[in-house]
């Protein structure tokens, strides 16, 4: 029998603190190189439709699956479904379960900023900006919330409705009272700056960071799509989810490299081996941070094998014989 869940049942069975703990460990494994990630397949299925296709096995969390993501970038409506995870068996292959992953997805995300913010941020972090009211905008300010007491949140975005949705969302679910910023500059003054936009033009610059801020930059998963300018990267120690991953998929960073304004040799490495400190995250208070994710299917499994084993642990979901 294989397992039906929902998106309810996703986001009933995990919250973003255990999507947090369960993606430093999956980190943990990635970092001791107990894990397998083939390289992402995307392609243009349509003039305008995206399909792409990331798999991932972690043996010590017996976590194998792939997931995909189809649908136009920006253009999904909220009543649908574009993502999907199958999960598999570890020891014979066999299909597990079928989980929808739009909730997956953005708490993965929010999780690995979160996790990123833990190990990089200045301590005491209270303050956090939000650059993108979306989906994900909100996965990065409850992932922030989970790891920090966030006193303050500020966010931007080009529609107003989505930033007063957002805080509406927040001030609910969350407990935080969330400001509208009238211009991207008011984001500055944050502790934390999360980015997470479709835009294909930088909007965060190197000279208006203020010493000691910790940058999450989750929006730049394709080629032409560039949030953060090369002088933000020329000022801070950038780590990654996955190196290789990311100098292929984000303009963030294919862009400044290729005109020649960036070094790839300069990235100091992957937020993997700060948590186990082979690598030091960051070295002094005044230095800036930067986490650069793509988001890769490693954080997939590991959270589809938890809500997995957590719908079985309490009867969630609908058993299927194909």
């Amino acid at each position: 029998m294989v397992l039906i869940l929902k998106e309810s049942d996703v986001n009933d069975l995990l919250d973003m603190k255990s999507a947090i703990s369960c993606l430093e460990t999956a980190f943990r494994e990635q970092s001791e190189k107990r894990f397998l990630l083939p390289e992402r397949q995307v392609f243009q299925a349509t003039d305008q439709a995206i399909v792409r296709v990331m798999a991932a096995s972690i043996a010590n969390l017996q976590s194998l699956g792939l997931k995909v993501l189809l649908g136009v970038p920006a253009r999904r409506r909220p009543d649908l479904t574009y993502f999907v995870i199958l999960l598999f068996s570890p020891i014979d292959a066999s299909l597990l379960s079928i989980i929808p992953a739009g909730r997956l997805t953005q708490l993965r995300t929010g999780a690995a900023s979160g996790v990123a913010t833990k190990y990089l941020a200045r301590q005491g972090v209270s303050s956090v900006g939000i650059l993108g009211a979306g989906v994900q905008g909100y996965g990065q300010l409850e992932g922030l919330a989970a790891t920090a007491k966030v006193q303050e949140a500020i966010v931007f975005d080009v529609d107003s409705s989505r930033m007063d949705a957002l805080a509406t969302k927040a001030e609910s679910e969350l407990g935080i009272s969330v400001k509208a910023a009238h211009m991207v500059e008011e984001l500055y003054t944050t502790d934390v700056l999360c980015t997470a936009t479709t835009s294909t033009k930088p909007l965060i610059f190197g000279e208006k960071l203020r010493a000691g801020t910790h940058l999450n930059a989750v929006g730049s998963n394709a080629p032409n799509r560039q949030e953060i300018d090369h002088t933000v990267l020329l000022k801070c120690r950038v780590f990654t989810d996955k190196t290789e991953q990311v100098l292929k998929e984000s303009g963030d960073l294919t862009v400044p490299i290729n005109q020649g304004l960036y070094n790839p040799k300069s990235i100091v490495g992957e937020m993997a081996d700060v948590i186990t400190g082979k690598l030091q995250g960051r070295m002094g208070e005044s230095d800036i941070t930067l986490f650069k994710s793509v988001g890769i299917a490693l954080e997939d499994v590991a959270v589809a094998r938890a809500v997995y084993d957590i719908a079985l642990r309490r009867g969630a979901g609908e058993d299927f014989v194909f």
